[in-house]
């Protein structure tokens, strides 16, 4: 009914305008405060006025960024539930591909195109000689630095509104409402190639959890936001600090990948199965479900971190060796992730889950409501990428170059560091697994 009255331009804008005055409203109080104390503290009332301004253009920024990569996340959702995916998949991570290819020739554009070499110097000082504008000759900034940085900010959120305006009305115009695919009843035990790889070795019920995950992901996959988010922090965040500190961009890659795949299978378990727990708890013990969800999530990381590695090895010139430590270091990290984010998962309680609306289904899925999850999430994410601090050192040119100075081979640094990494997470991961196995045993239907 609301495309039938206002065209989709004016829809979409409204809805953004909302995400926009929410983040607005968290933020007025802390924001007055500390521009009305720094006019204060240095006797200009105009530099409240830039603070604000300040404030508010990187907000909407960091917003606008946001709902573009929440829509970005959905679409993909919506083409893997329609269950096209080999179709579609150039279409929808055909641009990981373009931003692979322009953050390796990054150096390279920026000798042939003057404005992205203009661009590579902004940092958060300009930001700061923004906010201080106001303040005039009380404060040592540059003016000019803030006023540039206003004139790329704000192209950008106009950019990247329009982004989100395409998206939108692909999502409401063109987008087929049924699924296309063909969505027969699967079963969850039996012969399959799951079997005949892994027959032998693992147990029916732990192989049954892990083709039940795959079958839940794939027909509703909300468990496909959470990377988007890990990997638009990686690019924003983790990417200039790394190339700051002069950290290989393959480490970030496969932490990156290691995060995110560990993050699909392994959060949220006991929301997962809400509607069937009492069944779930009287016919698979601790050790089964948990080897379940981590057997899910490293068969799918193999594939994912080697065909993420390789190319960028290629082109690096990383050795085989090389490559394949990194492989390993990736799937180790992708099981540490999953393996935290269960042992956390299985202590919420079962009265803190509530019914909340899921995409891609009608059915309402059961989620821990509040904050709690995001912050344990982001908690998460933080122990997995210091677990990951030997492999950064190791490879740091400064490092190993010293190393090589006192006789130590530097192949011998940087792979002993990978391998490190790998100890270290394989012992996270069994620490973590050991807590949420206890914590299945006793958790308590309350």
């Amino acid at each position: 009914m609301l495309l039938t009255t206002v065209p989709v331009r004016t829809a979409a804008l409204g809805l953004q305008i909302f995400v926009w005055t929410y983040v607005a409203i968290l933020l007025a109080l802390p924001v007055f405060g500390v521009a009305v104390g720094t006019a204060l503290g240095l006797r200009s009332p105009t530099v409240a006025s830039t603070i604000i301004i300040a404030i508010a253009s990187l907000a909407t920024l960091a917003t606008t960024l946001g709902v573009v990569g929440r829509l970005i996340a959905y679409l993909i959702g919506r083409h893997l539930a329609r269950g096209n995916f080999y179709r579609d998949f150039p279409n929808l991570f055909g641009w990981t591909i373009v931003l692979g290819i322009v953050i390796l020739f990054w150096d390279t554009l920026e000798s042939v195109i003057p404005l992205i070499a203009s661009l590579g110097s902004l940092s958060l000082s300009w930001i700061i000689d923004l906010a201080l504008f106001g303040a005039g000759s009380e404060v040592n900034i540059e003016p000019r630095r803030g006023l540039i940085a206003l004139g790329v900010i704000v192209p950008t959120i106009l950019l990247l509104e329009g982004i989100a305006t395409v998206l939108i009305r692909r999502i409401w115009e063109t987008e087929p409402v049924t699924s296309t695919g063909n969505h027969s009843s699967h079963t969850l035990v039996g012969g399959g190639r799951l079997e005949q790889l892994l027959g032998d070795h693992v147990s029916q019920p732990v192989l049954t959890v892990a083709r039940e995950r795959w079958l839940m992901e794939r027909r509703a996959p909300n468990g496909l936001l959470y990377p988007v988010f890990i990997f638009l922090f990686a690019i924003m965040i983790l990417l200039p600090l790394f190339s700051l500190i002069g950290i290989p961009l393959l480490l970030l890659v496969v932490l990156s990948f290691g995060l995110g795949t560990g993050i699909i299978f392994g959060l949220n378990p006991i929301g997962n199965k809400y509607r069937v727990l009492p069944m779930l708890f009287t016919t698979v013990n601790g050790r089964q479900f948990v080897s379940g969800l981590l057997l899910a999530t490293v068969v799918v990381s193999v594939p994912v971190v080697t065909v993420a590695v390789f190319p960028i090895s290629v082109i690096s010139s990383v050795n085989f060796v090389g490559m394949t430590m990194l492989v390993v270091v990736g799937v180790a990290l992708c099981a540490c992730t999953a393996s935290i984010n269960i042992a956390v998962g299985m202590g919420v309680k079962r009265r803190e889950f509530g019914p909340v609306p899921a995409l891609f289904t009608e059915v309402p899925a059961y989620a821990e409501m509040g904050w709690a999850q995001f912050i344990r999430l982001g908690a998460t994410f933080v122990g997995v990428s210091l677990v990951g601090v030997p492999a950064y050192l190791g490879n740091l040119p400064s490092v190993y170059e010293s190393a090589g100075v006192i006789g130590i081979p530097i192949i011998a640094v940087r792979l002993g560091s990978l391998l490190l990494t790998t100890l270290i997470a394989a012992v996270v991961t069994k620490t973590a697994y050991q807590i949420a196995v206890q914590r299945y045993q006793d958790y308590q239907m309350e």
